[in-house]
């Protein structure tokens, strides 16, 4: 088998690692050795481990495995990664710090550039295959009709490979149907009704209930039986439902209080329901926090999923709510988003999650407690996130979301079954609780709406807040230019049917772009406006695609020269005439300039850069995981804890601003490092400051929605 481990591709049955024009060969030792890394993604390896897997023995020397680790990272080094691929981790052992990617073998003999069919070395290196897998010996006579010979003999052999591991290894067998579904609502309350969980013997549902206009949360439980329902609450907080405790009838909830920043864990004993029992707070947790999280059928444990870092990416944790310490199960795999969505298996020996990366596929992973192998039970073909999985009754499979479409993965001791089913009518959940083999609950995946709010004097007694050009789809991104009329605003709104620019000024407003799009675009189609500092030119990405508008021709330009590299973060340069950006290679970010005169691209070296920012004069500045720098002098400055976790940024010229994306907004002092925050009533998703210090926001607001049961035919 072959793999992509980050820059290299591991070609095992030659026992070498290549990139471009690099090939590096293992011996035997490292190959095993990489192969058990391999299969353990996202795990870390105890030495113990090594020793009884890969040495095969009961002991082996610390300085033996120190020196095949020395190697195998040396082995692994590359010139564009400067961290390394395979990672130590302090008295607990290593982990790869990429996520290994199965190759079939075409891929292998088309993507590496020394391995071109005219190479010399690559027949060289195959020339002992083919002469072991011919009957006759081969005459070197004619150079030219040996190559040529040689080279259908190793694509019929790669075939046959090829052929051989498909049907032996292949995960499943596929079946793809249609079906006509059932639609039952099993909520009634007002407000926006999401995230139904069922407990383990399906006679309760939980949901979550919010309050549209104020996203005030509320729990609630309903025993499916009579339909009789009960809400639950913890004073001083709001709630909202988390999970079933495995196996019993006590429900998890997060209580948060945003005002106060205070967040915890609590568990509520419902076993004599419709009376409401004890409530126990478990475990503080961060109000930024709004995964997902389960509590064992002991009462010991609680599995949940938390980011440490945001660019590392989310782990998956185990608690011992009696030790009070936390354990890794799943390390965070060092991209964004990492492990979501954690759910027990009926029997508790394992328990599944969602692999999220950022513009990738999703896939669903399980661990086994007992073996602590880990592995992929579904892989997402399109680069949406989901959180719409469950286990299906005595660990038989899951069932997966994938926008409309709906799997369900059958185990057993010889092969999985994928069955794959077309839901009409369209339905995408983005939560589901599954009832049975042919019956779930789910909430929709469009929760929320959008909404343009500028926000004069926030920090002062009395802020005036304004709703901007209101419309019945959703608004967002919202950026000012100068025209030849004065000021304006340029946004995105769906209220034309689908994502496009928008200019509002003197009273008026008018779509700017009329794109086509094949599917129907999902909110953000349109995203990341950059208005350049004289206000003439916007920078946007439509999709994966970026392109500029010009103000004044008020016409549209494609810069294909970005669509090759993944792109983390960019501004305009001061002069108008460059783009600054962070591109993503591998696991490392590259902090670069591009002229858009000359199409000449520099790297600008010695700053570590994960975001970008500017002020609406245009001066630049890149925050880190520590600082906030300035790019003309480098001037740095260290970031408020708080603003480490932020996902939301603006600058002026005398504060940094920064956002929860939840309720708070807050913001430094350049000058005296003195903080101010801030609660909102609305999800600050991201903002703009201009000269003023006015904010221009784009809010979320929940909507007014149901959960529904659907169900369908054997």
């Amino acid at each position: 088998m072959n793999y992509q481990i980050g820059p290299w591709q591991f070609i095992s049955n030659r026992c070498v690692i290549t990139s471009n024009n690099m090939e590096r060969e293992l011996d035997p030792l490292l190959v095993k050795l990489l192969l058990h890394f391999i299969n353990k993604p996202q795990h870390i390896v105890s030495r113990q481990e090594l020793i009884e897997s890969v040495w095969q023995q009961s002991f082996v020397d610390d300085n033996a495995i120190n020196r095949a680790i020395s190697e195998l990272r040396k082995q692994l080094a590359h010139p564009t990664e400067k961290a390394p691929l395979l990672k130590t981790h302090y008295r607990k052992g290593y982990s790869l710090t990429v996520i290994p990617e199965r190759l079939t073998q075409t891929s292998v003999f088309e993507e590496p550039a020394n391995f071109l069919p005219d190479s010399p070395d690559f027949f060289a290196k195959n020339e002992e295959v083919v002469t072991a897998t011919t009957s006759q010996p081969v005459q070197r006579t004619n150079s030219k009709k040996f190559l040529i010979y040689s080279l259908v003999v190793i694509i019929c052999l790669c075939f046959l490979v090829w052929l051989g591991l498909f049907f032996i290894n292949a995960p499943s067998s596929e079946k793809i149907k249609q079906i006509t579904v059932n639609k039952v609502a099993s909520t009634w309350n007002i407000g926006s009704e999401v995230h139904p969980e069922l407990s383990s013997d399906k006679q309760y549902l939980a949901y979550t209930n919010i309050e549209p206009e104020n996203d005030v949360m509320h729990a609630f439980v309903k025993r499916l039986s009579d339909q009789r329902e009960v809400e639950i609450t913890y004073p001083g907080f709001q709630v909202s439902i988390l999970s079933w405790q495995l196996n019993q009838h006590s429900v998890l909830l997060q209580a948060t209080n945003l005002k106060q920043q205070k967040c915890e864990m609590v568990l509520v004993d419902l076993s004599q329901f419709p009376v409401i029992g004890e409530a126990t707070s478990i475990k503080k947790c961060d109000f930024r926090y709004t995964g997902y999280a389960q509590v064992d059928e002991s009462g010991e444990h609680i599995y949940y999923t938390e980011y440490k870092n945001e660019h590392d990416g989310s782990g998956l944790y185990k608690f011992d709510l009696e030790l009070k310490k936390e354990f890794i199960v799943i390390p965070p795999p060092g991209v964004m988003y990492g492990a979501i969505m954690p759910r027990l298996s009926q029997s508790g020996n394992k328990i599944a999650y969602i692999l999220s990366q950022k513009g990738k596929p999703f896939s669903v992973f399980s661990y086994d407690f007992e073996t602590h192998e880990t592995k992929r039970l579904f892989k997402a073909k399109k680069s949406i996130i989901s959180f719409a999985f469950d286990w299906l009754a005595d660990d038989k499979g899951i069932i997966v979301f994938e926008g409309t479409q709906l799997s369900t993965i059958i185990f057993d001791e010889k092969n999985t079954v994928k069955n794959t089913l077309t839901v009409t009518p369209n339905i995408t959940p983005y939560y589901i609780a599954v009832h049975s083999a042919n019956s779930l609950f789910y909430s929709e995946n469009k929760t929320q709406s959008y909404s343009l709010i500028k926000v004069t004097d926030p920090f002062g007694d009395t802020p005036k807040y304004e709703t901007l050009y209101k419309s019945d789809k959703d608004d967002y991104n919202i950026i000012e230019i100068v025209n030849k009329e004065g000021p304006a605003h340029v946004f995105v709104s769906e209220r034309s049917g689908s994502s496009q620019l928008w200019l509002s000024q003197n009273g008026f407003t008018k779509q700017l772009s009329f794109f086509n799009y094949d599917d129907a675009p999902s909110t953000f189609a349109l995203g990341m406006l950059r208005a350049s500092p004289n206000k003439q030119r916007i920078m946007f990405i439509k999709n994966k695609s970026f392109l500029f508008y010009d103000v004044n021709t008020q016409k549209i330009y494609p810069l294909e020269e970005f669509n090759k590299h993944e792109i983390v973060s960019y501004i305009w340069s001061k002069n108008n005439e460059s783009i600054i950006y962070i591109k993503r290679l591998g696991t490392k970010n590259i902090l670069a300039e591009f002229n858009l005169l000359t199409r000449d691209t520099h790297v600008i070296e010695g700053i570590k850069a994960n975001k970008l920012i500017s002020d609406s004069k245009g001066n630049g500045y890149v925050t880190n995981d520590n600082q906030l720098i300035r790019l003309s002098d480098r001037q740095s400055w260290e970031l408020p804890k708080n603003a480490k976790k932020s996902v939301a940024y603006g600058i002026s010229k005398d504060y940094f601003y920064y956002s929860d994306s939840i309720s708070r907004i807050a913001r430094l002092n350049l000058q005296d490092q003195t903080i101010q925050d801030t609660h909102v009533d609305f999800r600050p998703i991201g903002f703009e400051v201009n000269e003023s210090n006015e904010i221009l926001f784009t809010g979320s607001k929940y909507k007014d929605m149901q959960i529904v049961q659907i169900s369908w035919g054997e």
